[in-house]
């Protein structure tokens, strides 16, 4: 990350501003929550999140999410992930139906900001169908206020998942899944 520039240093108005410069309007497509040309489609999530989809009645955690599918593969035969990702049913996430997402209120952090990011500091944008639309002021703010507490709630997990990464006895020749809350022995 650029160190002169931390993401929880930006400033909501700077960061509003480019946010308007660019343009945006949400045409609630889904083309966000399904693959697209070289994109899984897939959300990760960190368990926070899970957790808060499960608490709004979305489902129990094993309807809602399951380990992220990129594992890392340790020299004694182990390989480990390290977070959750939204459950697809027929190509899609499951929470997407023909009036929208089910799971709006609780949806996850990626989604609240899409199609914009904070890499390395810098606002970062994919491809959407609503970009270059007219975006009101208070629109930008609270998305760039959305940004902002992404980052910051992702920075905490990522010291969390560090942490525990660090001191972790994971079990040779296991697939583990480490996130904000431990580690997880997964079965095969």
């Amino acid at each position: 990350m650029n160190p002169e520039r931390e993401p929880t240093d930006l400033d909501l108005r700077t960061l509003a501003a480019e946010i308007r410069e660019i343009g945006f309007s949400c045409r609630r497509c889904g083309a966000c929550c399904q693959p697209g040309a070289g994109d899984s489609g897939l959300v990760f999530a960190s368990h926070d999140e899970v957790r808060a989809l499960v608490a709004s009645g979305a489902g129990s955690w094993e309807d809602v999410a399951r380990p992220y599918p990129e594992f890392v593969p340790r020299a004694d035969g182990s390989a480990v992930t390290f977070g959750w990702c939204i459950v697809h049913e027929g190509g899609r996430c499951k929470f997407l139906t023909d009036q929208g997402c089910i799971a709006y209120d609780a949806r996850p952090w990626i989604c609240r900001t899409y199609p914009f990011a904070l890499v390395d500091g810098e606002l970062a944008v994919s491809d959407c169908p609503g970009l270059g639309e007219p975006i009101p002021e208070e629109d930008a703010l609270t998305l760039a206020g959305d940004l902002l507490e992404r980052a910051r709630r992702e920075a905490a997990d990522e010291e969390r998942v560090t942490a525990t990464y660090a001191s972790a006895r994971i079990p040779a020749g296991k697939r583990c899944l480490i996130d904000g809350s431990g580690i997880r022995v997964l079965d095969d």
